[in-house]
């Protein structure tokens, strides 16, 4: 029976990092390096919001992702088309308006990310205030019909 090796407790492994990943890695260097590059250029809003919230959810980082992602589509349809070129995929990463746009882009993804968090939670506490709202009278309807059926009760 095979024993399944248990990692180190000091790798330097990254989280969700799997073998295959590195495999696929390797192959897209080895085969458009170019466009990796750019790919992982503009990819950077990403690991630097991982390293300045490394409690950043899943969700959040998708949606970092696909705002990023869409800031992503022309500059490497651009180097895909120049087959990988380096030049192209050099301009392509030193244009100041890509990297703004690409900057931007996880900026405005992180604003929308916590105001949906904000709004939501704003949303539930009204919900919740109305429920004790409604509660509150309630109880106080009951209460008054109670009191006063005992007031009106006959003695014997």
């Amino acid at each position: 029976m095979a024993s399944v090796r248990q990692a180190d407790p000091g790798s330097l492994r990254a989280p969700g990092f799997r073998w295959w990943h590195g495999i696929i890695i390797g192959l897209l260097l080895s085969y458009v390096p170019g466009s990796l590059l750019v790919a992982g250029v503009l990819l950077l809003p990403l690991v630097a919001l991982k390293l300045v919230d490394p409690n950043a959810d899943g969700q959040r980082i998708m949606i970092v992702l696909f705002y990023v992602g869409a800031a992503m589509v022309h500059p490497l349809h651009e180097a895909w088309a120049a087959n990988g070129d380096w030049e192209t995929c050099i301009a392509q990463i030193t244009q100041p308006v890509t990297l703004a746009l690409d900057w931007l882009a996880a900026g405005a993804a992180w604003l929308v990310a916590e105001a949906s968090a904000i709004s939501g939670r704003l949303w539930n506490a009204e919900i919740a205030r109305r429920e004790r709202k409604s509660i509150e009278k309630r109880i106080a309807y009951l209460q008054e019909e109670w009191m006063s059926s005992d007031e009106d009760a006959p003695a014997t």
